[in-house]
């Protein structure tokens, strides 16, 4: 009777051990599933890793609804001596061509931020590409340069978004670092939500015709620059051939 009960203890084992073993095979392998969807997921560009490590960042600066500051944040970029990308809405280009003339003759990078400032997920893949070109083809009437970058109104993306807006040619574009200017943060808020983050190869998110960007723009490149960092505009930052993005959003040169 001893040795009967042995035996079906070790059964008990066995079963519970067998068990234990697919449920770790199948819940590993919906992992591994999950990690190899998640690293073939179409990402836009965050940050970049820089040659080096070198401390150089950049400044996106999207423009979708008023004008009015734009001067005072010309004025405050070339008394910095920075050069920054301006990402453009096309009915903002409708709206302000002048401005994007002023913007492109100060010597800063005209990029496109669509046409409509719509919800890049809920379109088709038709109406992706009529957001990105009728966009551009503005922008580039008034400056004679190809619109080589593009960044999706609010941040919203999806596969589609950015499978099709490299295959029109252009470079995806986000953000690692959000001022959050745009929800009326103060100068110093900026500051502190920016400066104690950065690392070589962010890229920072600014808006125009907010309360304060145009007053914490001195104040905030003045502050990375006494971190020891340099600025560069965005398409001067990335790498444009020979890269990958990994699966937090980073550029790396292959």
């Amino acid at each position: 009777m001893g040795y009967f009960i042995l035996r079906k203890k070790d059964m008990f084992l066995i079963i519970a051990c067998v068990c234990t073993i697919l449920v770790f095979t199948i819940f590993g392998a919906q992992q591994v599933a999950v990690s190899v969807s998640q690293s073939f997921k179409e990402l836009p560009i965050y940050s970049v890793n820089t040659p080096n490590q070198e401390k150089t960042v950049s400044l996106g600066i999207n423009c979708a609804w008023g004008d009015e500051d734009i001067p005072r944040i010309l004025d405050v970029l070339k008394e910095k001596e920075v050069k920054a990308t301006f990402f453009i809405v096309g009915d903002w280009c409708d709206r302000y061509p002048d401005r994007v003339k002023e913007i492109f003759k100060a010597g800063h990078e005209i990029a496109n931020h669509s046409d409509t400032h719509a919800d890049m997920t809920k379109l088709n893949e038709s109406q992706i590409k009529d957001e990105i070109l009728e966009c551009s083809e503005k922008l580039e009437k008034i400056t004679g340069e190809k619109v080589k970058l593009f960044r999706c109104p609010s941040g919203a993306y999806n596969d589609l978004v950015v499978k099709t807006t490299k295959k029109l040619g252009y470079y995806p574009i986000q953000w690692s670092l959000d001022t959050l200017d745009w929800k009326d943060t103060s100068p110093q808020q900026m500051i502190e939500r920016v400066v104690p983050n950065l690392t070589y190869g962010d890229i920072i998110l600014l808006h125009n015709d907010t309360k304060y960007t145009k007053d914490a723009l001195g104040m905030l490149i003045d502050s990375i620059k006494d971190k020891g960092y340099k600025f560069k505009t965005v398409g001067d930052l990335i790498y444009k051939k020979d890269y990958y993005v990994d699966v937090t959003g980073r550029q790396f040169e292959k």
